[in-house]
């Protein structure tokens, strides 16, 4: 009996000491546990992140490659049609702006449904209703025109001759009656001529001249926009674009895709006068200088909000 009870109190003070033991291994197992799960969601995340990206990458060169498929067959199908169509000049230009306008709201919802983009806009309405103004707007990344032009109802839009000579493009923006920018006399009077027409398209301008350089808030103005605006003497209408995450910037090739989706925030300003800005509107170099700081001023303080 005494046997019994001595093997019963040393089974109970074995089972005492082992509890705190089996709840140290509980509390391992439980860390491992932890642990391993962390790191198989790591390892998910880090999977999906990569798959994400091989993802962007080839929806961006699909959606280029369509870019330029588009481009020629505007240029060597529809624009040649719209040419048979009619034999008023303005009528073929208004129909190929709309092609134009039409294919490039087309290709940004592609971009915004393949997950490779997003945006948003304030004062859409402004933008859709503008007629016979100088729209201009900040240049951050190369999609930005196609966005812009892709929202207006109907826009003329000053271009570069890289873009007016290159194969892929020259169909649309020549049919369209885009006009070149040669930095001469002739090319301020064209922009002046169109703007002073009834119920003309709005003119989109881009001051910097180029896209802006990466790292840059903005690029110094060309007194281009300025001289324009003061010459037709109408309103301008500021468009301010900020680019998140930074993508196809100057010199930065379309494969060089940001690590996640980048997104437009696209913010239409109320119209300005040029009374507004200057005392003396006369035309002049001192007063395009002027009004050329000043907008460029305007968008400082309104990109830095």
């Amino acid at each position: 009996m005494l046997n019994f009870n001595a093997r019963l109190i040393s089974k109970s003070k074995a089972s005492a000491k082992s509890k705190p033991q089996s709840f140290a291994d509980q509390d391992v197992s439980s860390l491992q546990f932890n642990m391993r799960r962390d790191r198989r969601g790591k390892m998910q995340r880090k999977l999906q992140h990569k798959l994400n990206y091989a993802w962007r990458f080839a929806a961006t060169g699909l959606s280029f490659a369509s870019f330029g498929v588009g481009g020629m067959a505007i240029g060597t199908v529809i624009a040649p049609l719209i040419k048979l169509s009619t034999s008023d000049q303005a009528l073929r230009r208004q129909r190929s702006q709309q092609v134009i306008r039409y294919s490039f709201n087309g290709f940004t919802q592609m971009l915004v449904k393949l997950g490779v983009m997003s945006y948003e806009v304030e004062g859409l309405e402004q933008l859709q209703n503008s007629r016979q103004e100088l729209v201009i707007a900040n240049h951050p990344t190369l999609i930005d025109v196609v966005v812009l032009i892709g929202l207006m109802q109907q826009a003329n839009c000053v271009v570069k001759q890289d873009l007016w000579s290159n194969p892929f493009t020259k169909g649309p923006v020549q049919s369209a009656g885009y006009i070149l920018n040669a930095g001469s006399e002739q090319f301020m009077q064209d922009c002046v001529q169109h703007l002073q027409q009834d119920q003309a398209a709005s003119l989109l301008i881009f001051p910097e001249g180029t896209r802006t350089a990466q790292g840059q808030i903005l690029n110094d103005f060309q007194r281009g926009a300025a001289n324009i605006a003061l010459r037709a003497h109408i309103p301008i209408r500021p468009i301010l674009i900020t680019c998140t995450p930074s993508t196809l910037t100057k010199n930065e090739k379309w494969y060089q895709i940001p690590s996640r989706p980048f997104h437009l925030h696209i913010r239409v300003l109320e119209a300005v006068r040029i009374e507004d800005l200057l005392d003396n509107i006369q035309v002049s170099p001192k007063h395009v200088r002027q009004l050329n700081h000043q907008l460029q001023a305007l968008f400082h303080q309104e990109l830095l909000k």
